[in-house]
């Protein structure tokens, strides 16, 4: 029986936990550190006169080559992102792909070997790889699967200390976004953790994803709404007058799904 994607990606995050017998731990632990990070993020750019040729090559070729993959059993899931528009530090598209297991990154290996970012010659005549990496789906919530056409609103951010992070985005980040889905805005959200982080780009990503066009154009009403509810929390509060110290946020992307 074919599962949908967000019990695949629960799986992928609640994986680890289960080796050798290891409990379900709260979700801002670090139990995917017990194995190798099961999820690659790629970013790629092109410039104005091939943006359209490249969106149509990610959504097809490279689509398929994904898709291949997944009915194989190499690939547990795969979304490929597209921008909006094209802006100075932010890619035009965004592959993450999701491994059953930490070996089948492997696979990947041998794949870049032959085509860097998963690009074959085509491809590279349209764009090139601006970065991999290498991460952990650290939370993950949703209210259905992945629907090409919906908006997501993509963040990196840098922070100082990892475990005070995760403690910040259980604390602080989540409450947030769980109100956001309560007001019907976000039908999920993900946030990956860099497991090799360096700084620059980012050491988290956000992914938010809008039910569409409409609830995203409502995002700073429903924002200010919950965040009222939230300001009456002690605990919500401490780290909101803290969170200029623990992170710093860098240009967003505002992206469509246009492959999974």
């Amino acid at each position: 029986m074919k599962l949908s994607l967000r019990l695949i990606l629960l799986r992928i995050v609640m994986g680890c936990a289960l080796l050798s017998g290891v409990a379900a731990a709260p979700s801002y632990a670090q139990e995917e550190l017990l194995d190798g990070p099961k999820s690659v993020i790629i970013s790629y750019r092109t410039n104005a006169a091939k943006r359209t040729d490249f969106r149509e090559y990610m959504s097809g070729p490279f689509a398929a080559k994904l898709s291949a993959m997944r009915n194989e059993g190499k690939l547990a899931a795969y979304q490929v992102y597209y921008s909006w528009f094209p802006q100075p530090e932010v890619w035009d598209a965004m592959v993450v792909m999701h491994f059953p297991t930490y070996s089948a990154v492997q696979d990947w290996l041998a794949v870049e070997r032959r085509e860097p970012g998963g690009l074959d010659a085509a491809g590279l005549a349209l764009a090139s790889p601006k970065a991999v990496y290498s991460a952990d789906l650290s939370w993950n919530e949703s209210a259905d699967d992945f629907d090409v056409g919906e908006v997501y609103n993509i963040i990196p951010y840098e922070y100082r200390d990892a475990t005070e992070y995760r403690d910040y985005v259980a604390g602080y980040v989540t409450p947030q976004f769980d109100g956001w889905m309560s007001e019907g805005a976000l039908s999920g959200y993900q946030i990956y953790m860099n497991r090799y982080p360096v700084g620059t780009p980012w050491d988290s990503l956000f992914i938010q994803r809008y039910r569409d066009f409409d609830a995203f154009g409502k995002r700073q009403h429903v924002l200010d709404k919950v965040r009222v509810g939230l300001r009456q929390k002690p605990e919500w509060m401490k780290w909101h007058s803290r969170k200029g110290d623990i992170r710093s946020e860098t240009e967003n992307s505002i992206a469509e799904l246009i492959a999974q």
